[in-house]
């Protein structure tokens, strides 16, 4: 196990993500016992397109490439996070993701999302804002 799996240390890490930015130490101590950190190797894939999404993933550290529909790819690197809209909707992935470097990742799952929005709904506006910029990004076309 490494050190930064420790609670104490978990909580280091989320404070430097920027989706954590401005929680209370009470509600980052609730996201390090909601997410569970998972490293993966280069060449994972993390979502494929047309299958239920049951998960959310934050960056912590690495790369990962997103592949939409339309063969747009963009690049994702620490801070980023996927997965959220399947969780918020219910509905199928609608990208391809896949590890572009060694990742360390937090994952939450479908149960733990609703949860963690409840405990620091900080977390609803920082996710609505991104869907929102991805959202505009992909109607101009905008790659990564």
């Amino acid at each position: 196990m490494t050190l930064w799996r420790t609670r104490p240390n978990k909580i280091t890490v989320l404070q430097r993500v920027p989706l954590f930015e401005g929680l209370s130490e009470r509600q980052l101590a609730q996201v390090a016992r909601l997410a569970d950190e998972v490293d993966v190797p280069a060449g994972k894939q993390l979502a494929t397109t047309g299958h239920v999404g049951r998960e959310m993933f934050i960056i912590v550290k690495g790369e990962a490439t997103v592949r939409t529909r339309q063969k747009r790819a963009i690049r994702l690197g620490p801070g980023d996070f996927v997965g959220e809209m399947s969780l918020l909707d219910g509905g199928l992935r609608s990208a391809d993701v896949e590890a572009v470097t060694p990742m360390r990742l937090l994952v939450v799952s479908f149960r733990d999302f609703w949860t963690l929005l409840d405990a620091a709904p900080a977390l609803t506006r920082k996710i609505m804002q991104t869907l929102s910029r991805r959202l505009r990004d992909a109607e101009r076309g905008v790659s990564a």
